[in-house]
């Protein structure tokens, strides 16, 4: 993966309530990134996991605490986080999440 490949601009939002207990969204942060779905057999692997996840996004490493109950909003998309972040190769470059599109 080359910085050059990351070149959507990814919104992660947090769950907030209100004073009156009104769910809603904050936006935690905005990062260049990258997103695609799974091809046909990731999908079925992942079924057959247990999993029902349809794509991955992928980040410049941040020293934040991602967490699974945020989501991601990319090209008019909602993307839910169905697992903690990955931090590929060990090494703090990039991290990969994978995620649910909202219907």
């Amino acid at each position: 993966m080359r910085i050059g490949d990351m070149t959507k601009n990814l919104t992660f939002q947090a769950p907030t309530k209100d004073a009156g207990g009104v769910m809603g969204w904050k936006t935690a942060f905005t990062c260049k990134g990258t997103y695609w779905p799974l091809t046909s057999v990731e999908r079925i692997q992942a079924l057959a996991l247990g999993g029902t996840i349809t794509g991955k996004v992928r980040i410049r490493f941040r020293p934040v605490r991602i967490l699974v109950s945020w989501r991601i909003l990319v090209d008019g998309k909602t993307l839910n986080i169905a697992g903690p972040p990955i931090n590929l190769g060990g090494n703090n470059t990039f991290m990969e999440l994978h995620v649910k599109e909202v219907a």
